[in-house]
């Protein structure tokens, strides 16, 4: 028995000193790979139990030693830390490490100044804040500056608050720091007041952006006059919210319009003749009798400028003008105008709003003239849906070939064009039914990558840094850690990660959601992200991520019950929430299948369920399960119109259905994917279009090629 004894406690011993030198082995290479940035990664772990002189240490260590991300976000760990003068003394040795930094700087500083201003620390505030851009740099830091100056009186106040506010949008930061913390007159008291112009021009930039248009309609006036008397600066944000008030609160829109365009006219040569020029136009497009002097302000404004952007969105409503009149006047302004736009997918939303026109018109061969003319100029993904549609129209008999041209090649020649759209799967996915391709060839179109990104050949620093960092989140155990980082950096303008690095992630986080959901719609959120960065071919795997099957056991056996296909349930519920089973709508749509209160109530009741919670993933799923699948049987089994009816309502889906049969000169058999086209809500023919594409997908990773053709037939022909 001793014997025994002996024998087990040397197994025993030899098992733990096993597992202590696999985990000697395991911290030597985590070491090994992270550095001294490892040291961050052991703060954080010792922090989460508790231990904080240890994380303190190890915060220091890789603060003054560790790569560029390890390092600062160490330094900012130690201003939580100790107390309040060890903090301010972290933070002031945070801002000086950063100083020359910008890729951080204008991070730390709010770290910085909101540690001085909780521990009112005034002066540091003001110190450290003299130098900061009124109109670019961030508004919370500003915030912080303000309420500083305010609580201490400081005779600058006034003068930094007006530069504030009237050199950029107002934003949530300015109406909490103007409500909150400044002391400005009552501009409701029904007692007469007493206000400066600066006073004035504050709470005409506040109403608006609390969209109170009638009133700063009212005071337009005023406002103008204190621009006459030199009492307020010309200043291109105040011009801008006079034109939008015009626009919204009043009802005068051509006297308006004639009196901003004498404006830009008096202002000719000034930062200002833009807005004006651009609001007399939009005042002028609402009275359709007034179209050439609308298509002339918008023009003169395009003129008035070098900022692309301003340009741009002269073009938009110059071009958008001429959906009000004739067919042929829009696609003249389309050949005159596309060759002048900076930024193509500024214009897919006008393509878009056109392809209804059209089809409506019975201007089938138009989509041909329409994609050969933007073919370079707009998007792939707004050439490619009119290149699908004329390929249809000419399959259905509508639309005829162009002189000399066989309706076999052109039909080719349009489909093939319709593969290469850029982002769009919908048009990629039909394109590639339509042209019948094998399965090779299918591959190669659903694994291209839909990136305009240029591939950059080497990676920088601060680039590998931030690498590090990530991957040292997942090599540590941290997976809370990394959707709030991927975040932060991708909130900045300098750095971004690529894509490989990115599926990494979300490969790690969906493998942690066995232990917490939330990971899920992180990890899909970051395999998105990852989609659009791609510049080389996907792997299924990564396509796996973009489209998982998140809650399977659930989808799978309510799709079995309520007789659908479970790829058009992972399909709708990516769409709806992106697998986020807490989500809520501003509608109030609760849950992953987005389910309103009254429509779960009548659910409940069909199924005979008293307690329920939306926000349970089994009840949802079935629930948005069975309604669907309703839908579907109430739509004479279309899904596509199924589709429709759970985002807009089958009433409205039915009244659709007959006006466009009926315009398409049908009697039944309406071709699903051109009515898809013909919907009056944009927010309904996209919804369509993804659930169309999702579905596809989903059976063409996890199935085969015929199950992604039979999908495609039974959804759209």
């Amino acid at each position: 028995m001793e014997k025994f004894k002996n024998s087990l406690n040397i197994c025993s011993f030899l098992i733990i000193f096993t597992l202590f030198i696999q985990s000697c082995s395991a911290k030597s290479d985590l070491q090994k790979k992270f550095g001294i940035d490892s040291d961050y990664f052991v703060g954080l772990r010792f922090l989460e139990e508790g231990k904080e002189k240890e994380a303190r240490q190890k915060f220091i260590n890789c603060s003054k030693k560790g790569s560029l991300y390890a390092a600062e976000r160490s330094a900012e760990q130690l201003c939580f830390f100790g107390s309040i003068p060890e903090k301010n003394s972290a933070a002031q040795k945070l801002l000086a490490s950063y100083k020359d930094n910008q890729e951080f700087y204008s991070e730390v500083l709010y770290i910085a100044l909101n540690q001085f201003y909780l521990a009112k620390e005034s002066n540091l505030v003001l110190t450290n804040s003299e130098n900061l851009d009124l109109q670019n740099d961030e508004n919370k830091s500003i915030k912080i500056r303000m309420q500083v100056l305010s609580e201490k009186q400081i005779d600058s106040l006034e003068k930094e608050v007006f530069e504030w506010f009237t050199s950029r949008a107002i934003s949530t930061e300015h109406y909490q720091f103007y409500r909150d913390s400044y002391d400005h007159p009552d501009f409701n008291s029904t007692e007469e007041i007493s206000y400066t112009p600066q006073d004035f021009a504050l709470n005409y930039r506040i109403e608006l952006y609390k969209r109170n248009y009638t009133y700063t309609a009212s005071k337009a006036e005023e406002l103008f006059g204190y621009f006459e008397n030199n009492e307020l600066p010309l200043l291109p944000q105040l011009i801008s919210d006079a034109g939008k008030s015009f626009l919204y609160g009043s009802v005068d829109y051509i006297p308006n319009a004639n009196f901003f365009a004498e404006q830009a006219q008096k202002y000719s040569g000034t930062e200002c003749e833009y807005y004006f020029w651009f609001y007399a136009g939009r005042l002028f497009s609402n009275n359709s009798l007034y179209y050439n002097q609308a298509k002339t302000c918008f023009e003169k404004a395009f003129n008035s400028t070098d900022d692309t952007f301003k340009k741009d969105n002269a073009l938009w409503y110059l071009i958008s003008e001429s959906l009000s009149h004739s067919v042929d006047t829009i696609i003249e302004s389309i050949g005159i105008y596309s060759e002048q736009w900076t930024d193509a997918a500024y214009f897919d939303d006008f393509f878009e709003s056109l392809v209804s026109s059209l089809l409506t018109a019975g201007r089938w061969n138009d989509f041909y003239r329409i994609y050969t003319e933007i073919d370079g100029k707009a998007t792939d993904e707004s050439v490619s849906e009119y290149a699908y549609i004329y390929a249809r129209l000419l399959e259905e008999g509508l639309a005829t070939p162009p002189e000399n041209v066989s309706k076999q090649d052109i039909y080719k020649q349009a489909m093939t064009r319709a593969l290469n759209s850029g982002s769009s799967w919908y048009y990629k996915l039909l394109a590639a039914y339509s042209l019948k391709l094998q399965d090779d060839e299918l591959e190669s179109v659903l694994l291209k990558p839909y990136s305009r990104n240029e591939k950059k050949e080497a990676d920088d620093s601060a680039k590998n840094s931030a690498k590090l960092l990530m991957e040292g989140y997942v090599a540590f155990g941290l997976p809370e850690l990394i959707y709030p980082e991927f975040q932060r950096i991708s909130s900045s303008n300098s750095i971004s990660l690529d894509s490989q690095v990115l599926f990494y992630l979300s490969d790690f986080l969906k493998r942690c959601a066995a232990s917490d959901e939330v990971y899920y719609q992180q990890s899909l959120r970051i395999a998105a992200k990852a989609a659009n960065l791609k510049t080389e071919n996907f792997t299924r795997e990564e396509l796996q991520l973009v489209y998982p099957q998140d809650y399977y056991d659930e989808i799978e056996k309510n799709s079995a019950l309520y007789e659908l296909n479970p790829s058009i349930m992972y399909a709708l519920t990516r769409s709806e929430s992106f697998f986020d089973p807490k989500i809520k709508s501003s509608a109030g749509a609760v849950g992953l299948c987005q389910l309103m209160e009254f429509t779960a109530s009548d659910i409940a009741t069909s199924l005979k369920v008293s307690d329920y919670s939306l926000t349970d993933a089994s009840t949802n799923i079935k629930f948005g399960t069975y309604y669907l699948s309703s839908l579907i049987r109430r739509c004479d089994g279309s899904i596509l119109q199924g589709f429709f009816s759970y985002n807009a309502g089958i009433t409205r889906v039915r009244r659709w259905l007959q006006t466009t049969t009926e315009a398409f000169g049908k009697k039944s058999n309406m071709p699903q994917d051109l009515f898809l086209e013909t919907l009056p809500y944009t927010e309904t023919r996209e919804y369509g279009r993804k659930l169309v594409a999702a579905s596809a997908m989903y059976e063409w990773l996890y199935k085969d090629n015929t199950a992604f053709a039979q999908i495609i037939e039974n959804l759209l022909y």
